[in-house]
C-alpha cells in the first residue's frame, strides 16, 4: 500500500482524533470525517495530543462524510459501535476501494459491516486510554499495542494496514486470532464499563480497592465460563492480572462509559454486558450470566434516568 494512501477516520473523538494527530504527525495523509447528520464545511484543525510530559499539536483536515463520494484509503471506525448501522448504510452510498478497520469496543460490533457486504473488514483491539480535556485537546497514551485481525479479507491487506496506521505514539500488531481477544477485550470493559460507572469512580479503583476487585473477578468468572463453552483458551487468572495491571496505569482515568453518562452521550453496554448475556443465553443449551447482565442493565437504566439514550 502506497505511504501517501489516504487514511479516513471516522469517528472524532478520544481516540479518532489522537490517532488521526499521530498519524499526521508521522507524516501520513489523513482525514478526520465527521459522521454526524449535519454537513461540517471542509477545513484544518488544531489537534493537542498529551501523553505525560510529552505534546503534539498538529493541523489535521477534517471534513463531514455526506460532503465524500468516493473514499479511496483505508477507512478506520473509530466511533461508537451503535453507529454502525448508519454508518455501514452511508458508506454503502458510496464509492468504497479500501479496507474498514474497526477500532471499536464490544463483541459483534462489524455485524452490520458484513451485512453490506464489504469485501475487506478487519477488527483493532485498542488498549489505550484517552480522554477529552476540550474540543481538540486530549490526554492519550497507549497501555500496550493495539491489535488488527482478519474478520473478511486477506493477511496481506491486514499487515498493509497495521503498517499504515502504526506510530511511534499509537502503535498496533498484526493478530491472527482476532476473536480470542475480541472476546478478551470484551470482558475487561464489561467488568471498568460497568462498575466504574457504577460506582463513579475511576479506573483505578481495582488495584486500590479488594472488595471491588473481587466484585470484578465475579464478573469475569462468569465470562470464562461463556468462553469455556466457546472454546477460546481465555484464563480467568490472565483477565484479572490483566484488569489490576490496567488499573493501576490508568489510575485517575475516567473510562468511556462513565464520560457518556456524564455528559449525556449513549454508552457501549449494548455490545459488552448485554451482548455478552444474550450469546450466553442462546447457547444449546443456555448459560445464565446474572451478575454480568445486572450490571449492564443498571448502566442502561442509568443511561436513561441521567439522559443519555
Amino acid at each position: 500500500m502506497d505511504p501517501q494512501t489516504t487514511i479516513y477516520i471516522l469517528g472524532s473523538g478520544a481516540v479518532g482524533f489522537p490517532l488521526a494527530a499521530h498519524l499526521a504527525h508521522a507524516g501520513r495523509r489523513v482525514v478526520a470525517v465527521r459522521t454526524s447528520k449535519q454537513d461540517v464545511p471542509q477545513s484544518t484543525i488544531t489537534i493537542t495530543v498529551r501523553n505525560g510530559a510529552n505534546q503534539i499539536d498538529i493541523p489535521v483536515e477534517t471534513i463531514s462524510l455526506a460532503q465524500l463520494a468516493t473514499l479511496d484509503g483505508i477507512i478506520v471506525i473509530a466511533a461508537k459501535a451503535y453507529a454502525n448501522p448508519t454508518l455501514a448504510q452511508s458508506l454503502q452510498e458510496k464509492t468504497v476501494t479500501g479496507p474498514i478497520v474497526l477500532l471499536q469496543n464490544g463483541v459483534g460490533v462489524e455485524k452490520p459491516l458484513l451485512a453490506s457486504h464489504f469485501p475487506a473488514i478487519y477488527r483493532g483491539i485498542l488498549y489505550v486510554t484517552g480522554q477529552a480535556n476540550a474540543a481538540y485537546d486530549f490526554s492519550f497514551r497507549p497501555v500496550t499495542s493495539s491489535s488488527i485481525g482478519i474478520v473478511k479479507g486477506d493477511a496481506a491487506t491486514l499487515q498493509q494496514c497495521v503498517a499504515a496506521l502504526t506510530t511511534a505514539g499509537f502503535p498496533f500488531h498484526a493478530e491472527a486470532n482476532i476473536q480470542s481477544e475480541i472476546w478478551k477485550k470484551a470482558i475487561l470493559n464489561a467488568v471498568f464499563n460497568s462498575i466504574c460507572p457504577l460506582l463513579d469512580v475511576d479506573n483505578g479503583v481495582f488495584a486500590r480497592d479488594a472488595a471491588v476487585a473481587n466484585l470484578a473477578q465475579e464478573i469475569v468468572h462468569e465470562c470464562v465460563l461463556l468462553t469455556d463453552r466457546l472454546k477460546l483458551g481465555l484464563s480467568e487468572d490472565a483477565l484479572m492480572a490483566q484488569i489490576v495491571r490496567v488499573s493501576k496505569g490508568s489510575d485517575g482515568q475516567l473510562i468511556s462509559t462513565l464520560q457518556d453518562i456524564r455528559v449525556g452521550r449513549p454508552t457501549e453496554i449494548e455490545f459488552l454486558n448485554l451482548e455478552i448475556a444474550r450469546v450466553a443465553a442462546a447457547l444449546e443449551p443456555p448459560l445464565e450470566l446474572p451478575k454480568t447482565e445486572l450490571l449492564g442493565k443498571m448502566i442502561l437504566a442509568k443511561s436513561f434516568a441521567l439522559g443519555s439514550v
